[in-house]
């Protein structure tokens, strides 16, 4: 077993990192990423032959995570090329609802099986022709999610996305070769070789067009390359064609070798002379970022397993079109993640609440010491009665200007009486020229008009209320309206 996570040169401070995870045939690969002062850096990777295991593989990879220290709350998982079916299919709408539709209704004849037994996830790539949408559809048994999810739960893992390999691999090319993707008359080949297949795709105009799994990998063209090499040739030809056969004038460019290919000696020159085009062989590490020694790519075991689909989807974390997470489990997790954030508006809520009480209190008590002392200095007073009958019109003045309408203390009480549990105040300033400014944040821009119509209906703010801004903003994936409204406690615009 090789742990590459103990090559690390220095402890990185970085944002929330993310685990990519492939359950292969005869691999088990693993790396994490995290966002650096460099961009995206990879800061451990650990790869364990399948035969290597001794027990369920759901201990070994808790082992893993457990070892490394890794992050267990955000993992992407993803399946294989040759695990799946992939359809291009040009549909007669633009309207994604509508392709939604059509897909739903076009999906049982993709294959031999049932839509109850089959997972789906699709890209709309764009189209030639007017009022058509050209669309990637991928599909792939149901069962085969689940034993994959099942194998991760029981880790204690939780899998956020569940992506597919060739748009790992897509991405990374695009990472790697960024320039490439933007001649408007290219098209490239990109031929990632793994231990025991091979992931071809085609990327037009800078978008993944074709995909298409071939089963010769590394250990096919290392150990028998005599048998191996000529079928590979002619697998990469078929797979061109078929491409062709579907979008006719479209002559590939390059062709792109990646993933395990450092023993593959002399590959590109008779792939090139095969199928008269132009080949590169790929850097797998090009325009990545690592935290360990680069040598670690030319250790022996690697130079048969390529990890480009895994830097492809940490690349594009947050891009990836594709996601096979069974539709009930994503309806949990939206719940999950919308109690989660329910749970901390109403933290919030409370704390506001809270903090107008203490306030609220605090007015309370201040006033009470306050009358104490006018008390206590009352009593000191033994004179004649007119001078304590004039202190005690005083006092009662004092009292009277406490009770009425336009002081702090009842504009706070019915401003904590009239605001409705959907608006959260943020300011509350009460100026000299007897307005109150109100600033807060709302579920909903209703929420703040519906809000300065009540503020309107108080007698304490006879002088009515003005909204002097809202606006709808989003912040970390929730939205609300910021507001702030002016309310009169006198006549609107008395000094």
């Amino acid at each position: 077993m090789i742990k590459l996570g103990k090559l690390k040169i220095k402890k990185l401070m970085f944002k929330k990192s993310v685990v990519v995870v492939e359950i292969g045939n005869d691999w088990l690969k693993i790396i994490e990423s995290s966002f650096t002062s460099k961009g995206m850096t990879i800061t451990k990777v650990n790869l364990l032959k399948l035969a290597q295991i001794e027990g369920p593989t759901a201990l070994a990879i808790s082992k893993i995570f457990s070892d490394l220290k890794l992050n267990k709350k955000f993992v992407i998982t993803y399946i294989p090329r040759h695990l799946i079916t992939v359809r291009v299919l040009e549909l007669p709408s633009v309207e994604p609802e509508e392709i939604k539709e059509i897909i739903d209704l076009q999906i049982g004849k993709q294959t031999p099986y049932s839509k109850e037994e089959i997972i789906s996830s699709y890209k709309i790539i764009g189209s030639e022709r007017g009022g058509y949408s050209k669309v990637i559809l991928v599909i792939v048994r149901r069962n085969l999610i689940k034993t994959r999810l099942e194998e991760l739960g029981n880790a204690g893992v939780n899998v956020v996305k569940f992506a597919v390999s060739s748009e790992g691999v897509y991405n990374w090319f695009r990472n790697a070769y960024q320039n490439e993707l933007w001649f408007e008359s290219q098209t490239n080949v990109v031929l990632d070789i793994d231990s025991n297949y091979s992931d071809f795709i085609i990327i037009r105009k800078g978008k993944l067009v074709f995909s298409r799994s071939i089963l010769i990998g590394a250990n096919h063209l290392i150990e028998e390359p005599d048998e191996w090499r000529n079928k590979f040739v002619e697998e990469i030809r078929r797979s061109i064609e078929l491409y062709q056969n579907e979008e006719s004038g479209h002559k590939i460019s390059k062709i792109f070798l990646s993933g395990a290919i450092s023993e593959l000696k002399n590959l590109e020159g008779s792939f090139s002379s095969d199928l008269d085009v132009l080949v590169e062989v790929s850097d797998p590490l090009k325009n990545i970022n690592i935290a360990m020694n680069r040598n670690f790519i030319e250790e022996h075991e690697l130079n048969r397993v390529s990890l480009s689909s895994l830097f492809g989807i940490a690349i594009a974390r947050k891009k990836l079109s594709f996601d096979l997470i069974p539709p009930g489990l994503k309806i949990q997790k939206q719940v999950e993640k919308k109690r989660k954030q329910l749970t901390v508006m109403g933290g919030l809520f409370i704390a506001v609440i809270t903090m107008i009480s203490f306030l609220f209190l605090t007015v309370i008590y201040n006033k009470g010491l306050h009358l104490k002392m006018l008390k206590e200095r009352i009593a000191s007073f033994e004179k004649g009665a007119n001078e304590v009958e004039g202190m005690r019109a005083k006092i009662n003045l004092i009292e009277e200007r406490f009770n009425a309408k336009g002081t702090p203390l009842n504009m706070l009480y019915e401003i904590y009486r009239l605001t409705p549990k959907e608006v959260y105040l943020t300011s509350l300033r009460i100026e000299e020229n007897k307005q109150v400014a109100l600033k807060g944040l709302a579920f909903s821009m209703s929420d703040v008009y519906k809000y300065n119509t009540t503020l309107k209906t108080s007698l304490v703010f006879a002088g009515g209320a003005e909204t002097t801004y809202a606006k709808q903003v989003k912040e970390d994936g929730v939205e609300y309206t910021k507001f702030e409204i002016i309310c009169f406690y006198g006549k609107k615009g008395q000094q």
